[in-house]
């Protein structure tokens, strides 16, 4: 079986105000959701890499947190089909 590979990256740009600037880098052909599974994939896996339990429930509780305070509550959003 032939090997198939991906590529995704994120730049990340620093403003002036400290406000950061996110991009995501992927080829046309792949669409949101594979983009999706392979950055939650990589979170993942650098969650995983922390060297203890407590560690890894640490780390996932900031991604956590993280996204909820970007998404208060995504099932609000009225046009979240618009972008489908």
């Amino acid at each position: 079986m032939e090997e198939t590979k991906l590529k995704v990256s994120v730049e990340v740009t620093i403003e002036d105000d400290n406000n950061f600037l996110f991009n995501i880098l992927a080829p046309k052909s792949m669409d949101r959701d594979m983009i999706r599974s392979i950055l939650a994939g990589g979170v993942a896996l650098s969650i995983r890499a922390e060297e203890n339990p407590k560690d890894q429930g640490r780390a996932l509780r900031d991604v956590i947190d993280y996204l909820e305070s970007e998404f208060i509550d995504p099932d609000s959003f009225s046009d979240v089909e618009t972008f489908r």
